[in-house]
């Protein structure tokens, strides 16, 4: 290897270029990463939802107002539409974003592998056999680098050296505290191909800490403001003078409205950021991977040590 001159501006780093060489090995396995078939499972409840919606539909039919009547007299049969119409449009998005998800989860692309990592590290209870699978190695000698210390991170451990402990680490990182939420959402990736097979991408994320029981109760509020109607009968309801599916979309507004501000005066939103973190990426077999399961090492925070030419074989 070259040996370089040492600067302040660019400082060698040992370890960056052994994990990436580590990293670039040829897979002798040529094992793709299949896609995660446990993400079908999500279409059961929304495969409910039609056949749900339309028992409710059945269960309150409006009447239809005779030839001539007033305008005020159709709302009921307007905003039964507007039921009818939200129900299928919510059963071809939650479709839509379940088939996607899917699709994706095979890493054939940085982008993908990328999307794949972070749906899985941040779910909560992270399978350690798929986050090993969109792994590089583990494989890198020598004393794990430290990480770069960051407003999310829960915990620190010694080496992330299995599949295990990485899942160990991201379900620390996103559930450590109980008394909050967090969630990641990618608005962005921006991806460099510096030589072949080798990726950095620049992954741009809204990071939204909740405290939990103020975000549950202000949705619990709105939530039975919504559904109100359904308790009180089509009956009961109409005795007010208000048809019933003008009382079910009035309560529906109101309880969005109410479930909102609560969050607001309950400060359920305890901090939203944008961040930006920097990961390598290298292709393994069939399958872009990351070379590390840390939310951002030091090696990869800054880059100024990467010269394409040292990693050449």
């Amino acid at each position: 290897m070259r040996t370089k001159a040492v600067t302040a501006k660019q400082p060698i780093s040992i370890t960056g270029v052994t994990r990436l060489r580590a990293a670039m090995k040829p897979d002798t396995s040529l094992k793709r990463v299949a896609r995660y078939n446990r993400i079908l499972l999500r279409l059961l409840p929304v495969m409910v939802l039609p056949f749900a919606g339309a028992v409710l539909l059945a269960m309150h039919p409006p009447r239809v107002p005779e030839p001539g009547a007033q305008a005020v007299k159709w709302l009921d049969v307007f905003f039964f539409g507007v039921a009818g119409v939200t129900i299928v449009a919510a059963f071809i998005y939650a479709t839509w974003r379940v088939m996607k998800a899917w699709e994706d989860s095979a890493p054939e692309s940085p982008g993908r592998a990328i999307k794949e990592f972070y749906r899985e590290a941040a779910g909560g209870r992270p399978s350690a056999r798929r986050l090993g699978a969109l792994l590089a190695t583990f494989e890198v000698p020598g004393p794990r680098v430290q990480p770069v210390f960051h407003w999310m991170t829960a915990a620190a451990f010694p080496a992330l050296d299995s599949p295990k402990t990485v899942a160990k680490y991201w379900r620390a990182l996103i559930r450590g505290n109980r008394e909050v939420t967090r969630q990641l959402k990618i608005t962005g990736i921006e991806i460099e191909q510096p030589i072949a097979d080798v990726a950095i991408a620049t992954v741009h994320m809204q990071a939204t800490v909740t405290r939990r029981v103020q975000a549950m109760i202000a949705a619990l509020v709105g939530c039975l403001i919504a559904i109100a109607p359904f308790f009180l009968g089509a009956e009961r309801v109409e005795q007010f003078g208000i048809s019933f599916w003008t009382a079910v979309a009035a309560a529906s507004a109101l309880g969005i409205a109410v479930g909102w501000l609560l969050r607001k005066i309950l400060r359920a939103v305890a901090e939203r950021r944008e961040v930006a973190v920097r990961k390598f990426l290298v292709r393994s077999g069939y399958n872009w991977r990351l070379v590390s399961g840390e939310w951002e090492t030091q090696d990869e925070a800054d880059i100024s040590w990467l010269d394409p030419r040292e990693l050449k074989v």
